[in-house]
């Protein structure tokens, strides 16, 4: 690639991020699970992935510095999840919350992570500067205009024999990439 051609491309944007480990007190008080900080990095790494370049992500050492920070939620705000956006260090950046005390439980343990995981991966999607959408094909997608909880989930379910296929799949649809194209332009 010539040095010229080079110069045209834009910088890719770094966010440090920070996800709020299940210790066995945070367990007690939000019913994490050991492994739902991976299904949390999973998630950015799945927008990583899928910026082609434009995001770079680097853990931080602490919550303090992280652009990016995920919480689990206790669930006394009865959402699944919620994004606050905030500036880190003079640069745009969010705290994610996520509920990790849904789906059907100890009895379909990989639907219960691909809630958490689609949840992570929906919230940190705000967190990157997308908003809802209509389409019931994106990961940003909102329930307030309707459709089945059940098959949204279910969808992406159907695609994984275990929790290890997680990562091979995304769940980011061609508009959620349209999308987060343009919000890293702005």
């Amino acid at each position: 690639m010539s040095l010229a051609f080079a110069t045209l491309l834009p910088a890719a944007e770094e966010y440090t991020y920070w996800i709020e480990d299940c210790t066995p007190e945070t367990a007690r008080s939000t019913s994490c699970e050991a492994g739902d900080p991976e299904l949390g990095r999973w998630a950015l790494e799945a927008w990583q992935r899928e910026s082609a370049g434009a995001i770079v992500l680097k853990k931080s050492a602490g919550e303090e510095h992280a652009r990016l920070r995920l919480h689990w939620a206790n669930g006394t705000s009865s959402l699944y999840g919620e994004t606050e956006p905030t500036i880190v260090d003079g640069k745009r950046g969010a705290n994610i919350y996520v509920l990790p005390s849904v789906g059907p439980g100890r009895g379909e343990q990989v639907m219960r992570d691909t809630i958490v995981y689609l949840t992570c991966l929906h919230e940190s999607g705000h967190a990157l500067g997308l908003v809802h959408t209509r389409a019931f094909a994106d990961i940003m997608y909102s329930f307030q205009y309707g459709g089945d909880i059940t098959a949204y989930f279910q969808r992406y379910r159907v695609q994984l024999k275990t929790r290890a296929d997680i990562p091979a799949h995304s769940g980011i649809s061609d508009a959620d990439r349209a999308a987060l194209r343009l919000a890293l332009r702005q």
